[in-house]
């Protein structure tokens, strides 16, 4: 089953300033959490931390490209699957 992956205009843009925006949250954010403890507080600012390492990195993911890269191996897994299909000296002859 092939994924769809829709082509959005200017998505490095926007991840880019999506990241930017996080890291002014986190450092304007990290000084003004609880302290790490045991209890509610500490789990909240565990909670918190994780949330936005997730954000960041889903973000530079698809700043640097991967999804395309994804989309590339997909495509030629479905090329691949199609040339099955071919007589055996039309296989050997693609490669």
């Amino acid at each position: 089953m092939r994924r769809k992956v829709a082509n959005v205009a200017n998505s490095r843009q926007k991840s880019l300033i999506y990241t930017c925006a996080l890291i002014g949250l986190t450092v304007y954010g990290v000084p003004k959490l609880p302290k790490l403890a045991h209890g509610m507080a500490g789990t909240f600012t565990v909670v918190w931390l994780l949330f936005v390492a997730l954000c960041v990195g889903a973000n530079l993911y698809f700043l640097f490209g991967a999804d395309k890269e994804r989309k590339r191996l997909l495509e030629q897994q479905e090329v691949e699957v199609k040339s099955q299909g071919l007589r055996p000296e039309v296989r050997r002859l693609r490669g």
